[in-house]
C-alpha cells in the first residue's frame, strides 16, 4: 500500500495564545481535519482563516492561518505558494512585540527553512535554521522562567532537529540532503526515539540502536510535534487483535493526543496515576492494560489515537 505522509510540524508547533481569535480557532479546525486525512477541508479552513484575520486585522491570527496554509501547500508539492505564505507568516511574527512571539518566529523561521530546503536552497535554508536556532534560545529561556515545561521542552526538540537539519547541510554528501527528518519524540516511560526520513516518502524510528520501519495504519499518515511513541503490551490479545484488525503487528506505537477517529480500531488511554490502557474502540472494552507510563515533557493524561506501527 503507498502511504501518503505529511509533515504539520511547525503548524502544530505554534503558540496559539487563549486560542479565542477567530482565525485561530479556524487553524484549529483546520489541523483536525488534516489529521483525519481530509486535505480538501484542511485547506478550505486554512484559507477562510487567512481571510477572516487580515479582515478582522489579527495579525498573530493572520501569521498562524499564513503558516499552517504554507504547511499544507509544501506538503502537497506546491512550494512557490509555500514559499510566498512562509515569508509572509514570517514577516508577521517578526512584528510581533510579545516575548513569548519569538517562539512563533522561530517556527516560521523554521518553516520557511523546510520550504527553502525542500526547493534546493540550501544555503537559504541554512540562513534561516541559524535563525531559527537563535530565537529557539530566547523562546525556551522566556518559557523556563515561566515554568511553561511543555513549551520549553517543545523548544528544545525543534532546536535538536535544527541542528541536524544544519548538519545535514554541511557535513552531508549531496544524496543525503533530502534526510530532513531528525526529530525526537517522547517515549512511554521517558525514554526518547527519533523519527527520520525523507520528506513525503518515508518515515522510520530510531530507537536504542535499532531502526524500525514506521507503518501508517492508514493509506495517510500527519506528522505533528505531539507525536509520541508506546510500546506494543507484551500481550497475546492484542497482538491477536492487531493482526485481525490491522493485518500488520510490531513493537511500538506512533500515537497523537486527540479523541480517536470513527474508524480506529482503538484508541489509547493514559490516566493521572500513568495507567495505560488499550481501548477498543468498538464496545469500550480494554484489550490490555499497561504498566504506568510517563511522557516527558508531554501533554496532559489524555487519550490518544494510533497512528503507524513500528517495525522491524
Amino acid at each position: 500500500m503507498l502511504h501518503r505522509i505529511l509533515w504539520a510540524i511547525p503548524a502544530s508547533a505554534l503558540y496559539w495564545g487563549d486560542g479565542s481569535a477567530p482565525a485561530v480557532r479556524l487553524v484549529v479546525r483546520g489541523l483536525d481535519a488534516l489529521k483525519a486525512g481530509r486535505l480538501d477541508e484542511a485547506e478550505r479552513l486554512a484559507r477562510e482563516a487567512l481571510e477572516t484575520a487580515r479582515k478582522g486585522r489579527h495579525p498573530l491570527g493572520e501569521g498562524i492561518a499564513a503558516l499552517f496554509l504554507s504547511n499544507l501547500c509544501w506538503g502537497t508539492g506546491r512550494t512557490h505558494p509555500a514559499l510566498e505564505l512562509a515569508e509572509r507568516a514570517r514577516e508577521v511574527f517578526q512584528r510581533q512585540p510579545g516575548p513569548d512571539q519569538r517562539h512563533n518566529e522561530a517556527v516560521a523561521a523554521l518553516n520557511l527553512g523546510l520550504v527553502r530546503h525542500l526547493m534546493g536552497d540550501h544555503t537559504g535554508a541554512l540562513n534561516e535554521y541559524d535563525a531559527s536556532r537563535k530565537l529557539l534560545d530566547v523562546a525556551y529561556h522566556y518559557w523556563t522562567v515561566h515554568k511553561e515545561t511543555e513549551q520549553a521542552g517543545r523548544c528544545q526538540r525543534l532546536a535538536q532537529w535544527i541542528d541536524h537539519l544544519i548538519g545535514r547541510l554541511i557535513e552531508s554528501v549531496p544524496h543525503e540532503r533530502g534526510l530532513t527528518l531528525f526529530l525526537p519524540i517522547h517515549l512511554a516511560g521517558g525514554a526518547t526515539a527519533t523519527l527520520w526520513g525523507e520528506y513525503a516518502r518515508d518515515a522510520s524510528l530510531l530507537l536504542d540502536g535499532r531502526t524500525l520501519q514506521v507503518v501508517p495504519l492508514w493509506d495517510w499518515l500527519v506528522l505533528t510535534a505531539d507525536c509520541c511513541m508506546f510500546p506494543v503490551p507484551d500481550d497475546l490479545q492484542v497482538h491477536q487483535f492487531f493482526q485481525q484488525q490491522l493485518k500488520k503487528d510490531g513493537d511500538y506505537i506512533l500515537a497523537q493526543p486527540g479523541e480517536p477517529l470513527p474508524g480506529d480500531p482503538f484508541y489509547i488511554s493514559v490516566d493521572s496515576q500513568g495507567i495505560t490502557e488499550f481501548i477498543r474502540q468498538q464496545g469500550g472494552t480494554v484489550i490490555a492494560r499497561g504498566q504506568c507510563v510517563r511522557i516527558i515533557g508531554g501533554p496532559a493524561p489524555t487519550r490518544y489515537r494510533p497512528l503507524a506501527l513500528a517495525v522491524p
